[in-house]
């Protein structure tokens, strides 16, 4: 069965996936960074408020984060745009959860894959226009947004990212989830499951795989992993060989929840590259899917950032959405929702035991994103 992806959608994708590569490769390495005028931080008058204020007695009922919600209903208009791609199947958890915390603040969430996510945000940058308080989307993105210096204000104040791994926090953004990428499999199709990544390039899977087209990151990590870690080795030619067939053999599916949605549908057997988060969701409504066990290693292990915007037009509010997230709170209603938190307080019992996973260095990828995204859309476009 052909899903609705075609050429021309495909090529949509590599557009704006292209158009991030460039805009980071005239910026990362650069003069062009000392020459960007950077906006006044729009967080400097709230933090002023709010400094020396403690956390004690839990979120939400400290004296810090009481302070931000009279802050954003006094004198913000009671209301907080975040632009997110987390997963569909968790925004409604995230959304009620917030109604009943905070009946008094209105949240804005725009929910949309990272790419359009993206789009959105640095139209509205280019215009100069307010529109998101947070943007929240996959680490490898807000990466490209901080090396470009006037996107995303420097901001490592909330004092619950202290329970974040510091590989996690960076300058202009903290990581409040991981994404697990998993081999995952409909178990009314696939009697006898893959059990590598060598094995899905089997020409038996032929037309049975699904491929997501905006990958590059999990794909850098992957070809790194089997040409220096693996045991045994992989040559660069044997690399290039797997990826190629496991293309061959491969459907293009924008968006890991839509891909998720078709295997569970019965309109793929196998997602070679699936979200962990977007498979439980649907697990949890008796979806007949599953990445285990028995796994295909290794999983993937990214992380995802928050950041917010120097035209964020509700600062206090973003303040408060920051802490809510990272928060035990907020972390504990990912983890209860089938998302890996990034305080490892809150495992998710998934992947606790997982026999391998490869965490993702977004640093050397984004730094290279232009040779990578051109190798990837090379594979799964010839």
């Amino acid at each position: 069965m052909q899903l609705p992806f075609s050429k021309r959608s495909a090529l949509s994708f590599a557009v704006i996936v292209t158009a991030f590569a460039a805009f980071t490769g005239a910026s990362v390495g650069t003069a062009a960074n000392t020459a960007k005028v950077i906006p006044p931080s729009p967080l400097t008058s709230v933090l002023a408020q709010v400094k020396g204020l403690t956390i004690k007695g839990g979120f939400p009922n400290n004296p810090r984060d009481t302070k931000l919600r009279q802050i954003n209903v006094g004198s913000e208009g009671a209301q907080i745009n975040v632009y997110s791609s987390l997963s569909s199947f968790i925004t409604k958890p995230l959304t009620d959860l917030w109604k009943a915390t905070f009946p008094d603040i209105t949240l804005n969430f725009y929910r949309a894959s990272s790419e359009d996510v993206s789009a959105r945000f640095l139209a509205e940058n280019g215009a100069g226009t307010k529109g998101a308080d947070i943007v929240e989307s996959n680490g490898s993105t807000m990466l490209i947004f901080q090396h470009d210096k006037n996107l995303l204000v420097p901001y490592r104040g909330s004092p619950y990212a202290l329970q974040i791994p510091k590989q996690y926090r960076f300058d202009t953004f903290t990581s409040a989830r991981l994404e697990e990428f998993v081999v995952a499999w409909n178990t009314n199709l696939v009697n006898s499951p893959p059990t590598s990544f060598q094995d899905l390039a089997d020409p038996k899977w032929k037309g049975k795989l699904a491929l997501e087209p905006t990958d590059t990151d999990w794909f850098a990590t992957l070809e790194e992993y089997f040409m220096t870690s693996a045991k045994p080795k992989m040559t660069q030619a044997q690399v290039d060989d797997m990826f190629k067939k496991i293309a061959a053999n491969s459907q293009l599916i924008p968006g890991h929840s839509a891909e998720a949605s078709a295997l569970a549908a019965g309109q793929i057997s196998v997602i070679v590259s699936g979200h962990g988060q977007s498979i439980e969701q649907l697990q949890a409504k008796k979806a007949p899917i599953t990445f285990g066990p028995p796994f295909v290693t290794p999983v993937v292990e990214r992380p995802q950032g928050m950041g917010i915007p120097y035209l964020a037009g509700h600062p206090a509010g973003s303040l408060l959405f920051y802490d809510f997230l990272l928060s035990p709170f907020g972390q504990k209603m990912l983890q209860q929702n089938g998302v890996v938190p990034s305080n490892p307080y809150f495992p998710d019992a998934s992947f606790s035991s997982h026999p391998f996973t490869v965490k993702m260095d977004i640093r050397p990828i984004v730094a290279n994103w232009v040779a990578w995204n051109k190798k990837y859309n090379t594979v799964i476009q010839p």
